[in-house]
């Protein structure tokens, strides 16, 4: 009997660290880092849309300034580089006065490594330009965010607007 129960342990025990290793050793998240790094990537995506803060320096702050960045706009490629994203956005915000609302209607992070998730939303959102017009700016984003070691940069993105 003795035998069959120190047997017993022994494949538990192996079982055991076969389980527990399975994350560690095969380079995979456990749940709680996956629930971190998308509560991390949902909390920068809610203060982007937050329409007393939400100007050039906030929008043009999210992306990474890296070799790499691309902006697909209304189905086409708007920009290979941040440079030429920058240059426009410089243009757009001189007639731009401020954000007057600006909201996630819903969102969706789906986390892809530690260094590395996705995130979708639809959002609402007006401005007031600065000949005193109100613009709607609904749409669809979805945008790759890397870790980089200043924080989370949006590296590629696309953007769709919706009446």
């Amino acid at each position: 009997m003795n035998k069959h129960l120190i047997s017993f342990i022994a494949i538990i025990s192996l079982t055991l660290l076969i389980t527990s290793c399975r994350t560690s050793c095969t380079g995979e998240m456990s749940d709680k880092k996956r629930e971190m790094i998308k509560s991390e990537i949902e909390t920068i995506v809610k203060n982007f849309f937050n329409p007393k803060t939400l100007n050039y320096s906030t929008h043009t702050g999210l992306r990474a300034d890296k070799e790499g960045y691309v902006f697909g706009l209304e189905g086409k490629i708007g920009f290979t580089s941040y440079a030429s994203y920058n240059e426009q956005m410089k243009i757009n915000f001189a007639g731009i006065q401020r954000f007057t609302e600006a909201s996630i209607v819903s969102m969706y992070v789906y986390v892809l490594s530690e260094n590395a998730a996705t995130c979708t939303t639809e959002f609402k959102s007006k401005y007031l330009t600065v000949k005193g017009d109100t613009i709607p700016n609904n749409g669809c984003w979805t945008a790759v965010f890397k870790k980089f070691d200043n924080g989370w940069k949006v590296i590629q993105e696309n953007a769709t607007h919706i009446k």
